[in-house]
């Protein structure tokens, strides 16, 4: 994969030419358009690019459903795979990855709908959190146990 190159906004606003051909000219899909004092940089492509890889997300995504629909598929290969792409995932269940993954579809499907990728990042997010409450024995017991006490007030948060 070529390096991402990095350009300066001010670039951008001052030799958009020049600045565009970077990207025409280079390997790369996108260029960085880094921004002084910004919390973020901005990513820019070309239109076609941009929907090459919308494109290709569907592609994957119709890909998954598909294994997720083959029973033999899914227990044969999805869930060997699932460790190499998200190596949390060990510490979960069978059920529980086979749920994951299935959810990890679904939200795939209709994030492409809103052009979002949060809802997938929160999912991802939450299963994991999930997974470091199996990874930890200590966590996972007092989680499990019936017995809860009343610790008492809490005083109020510090804003």
């Amino acid at each position: 994969m070529a390096e991402q190159p990095e350009v300066t906004f001010s670039d951008l606003l001052q030799r958009p030419s020049e600045t565009v051909d970077k990207l025409k000219a280079g390997r790369s899909r996108s260029l960085r358009v880094h921004r002084r004092g910004a919390e973020d940089d901005l990513i820019l492509t070309t239109a076609a690019r941009a929907s090459q890889d919308s494109q290709l997300l569907g592609v994957a995504t119709r890909l998954l459903r598909a294994v997720m629909n083959n029973p033999v598929i899914r227990s044969q290969y999805l869930l060997d795979l699932l460790p190499q792409v998200f190596p949390w995932t060990r510490f979960l269940t069978v059920d529980d990855q086979v749920e994951f993954a299935q959810e990890l579809i679904d939200v795939m499907d209709a994030s492409a709908e809103l052009d979002s990728p949060a809802a997938v990042l929160a999912l991802i997010a939450q299963w994991r959190h999930t997974a470091e409450i199996y990874a930890d024995p200590e966590l996972l017991a007092a989680l499990r146990s019936e017995a809860v006490d009343d610790f008492g007030p809490v005083s109020r948060p510090v804003e």
